[in-house]
C-alpha cells in the first residue's frame, strides 16, 4: 500500500478490513473510535485512488486514469485529477460526503500535485469534520495524511 498509514487492527473499518482474518471483533452497541474510522477512510482513499481505471474487473470504473497526458498545462491537468478525485470519492467511499477538493499548488515543485480534502465523515452517529492531505508523488502514487 502506498499510504502513510501502517495497517493495524481497529474496531471499526471498510467491509475488506472487517474480513480480514486479524480484524479485532467489533461491537455493535459502541460506537467505534472515531480515529480509527478517520484511519480506515484514509486508508481506502489511498487505496482507491492508486487503483488505475480498469484493474478491477467487478467495478471497472474505480480509481484514476493514468494521468500521462504531456498535452495538458500542469494547471489542467490538477484540475482535472481534482475531478476524477471527486468522482471516486463520491461513488467508492460513502462514508464521506460533503466534500471540497483544493488543489495545493507548489511552485518549488510544479511536477508534485498536492491536495487537500475537507469532508464530513458520516457514519451512524458520527459526523465529524476532517481534513485529509493527498500527495502524487514522482512514482504516481498518491500518499494520504
Amino acid at each position: 500500500m502506498m499510504s502513510d498509514f501502517q495497517a493495524k487492527s481497529n474496531s471499526y473499518g471498510s467491509f475488506f478490513e472487517r474480513l480480514e482474518a486479524d480484524a479485532s471483533t467489533r461491537s455493535v452497541t459502541q460506537r467505534p473510535d472515531p480515529v480509527d474510522v478517520v484511519d480506515s477512510v484514509k486508508r481506502n482513499i489511498a487505496q482507491i485512488l492508486n487503483t488505475r481505471m480498469g484493474e478491477a474487473l467487478s467495478a471497472p470504473d474505480l480509481g484514476l486514469l493514468d494521468f500521462n497526458d504531456a498535452t495538458l498545462g500542469s494547471q489542467d491537468l490538477a484540475m482535472k485529477i481534482r475531478r476524477a478525485i471527486q468522482y471516486c470519492l463520491d461513488r467508492y467511499e460513502p462514508r464521506v460526503e460533503d466534500i471540497d477538493i483544493r488543489v495545493l499548488p507548489d511552485a518549488t515543485t510544479p511536477l508534485k500535485l498536492k491536495f487537500h480534502i475537507v469532508a464530513t465523515v458520516h457514519t451512524g452517529a458520527m459526523h465529524d469534520k476532517v481534513q485529509i492531505d493527498l500527495f502524487l508523488d514522482s512514482n504516481r502514487s498518491y500518499r494520504v495524511r
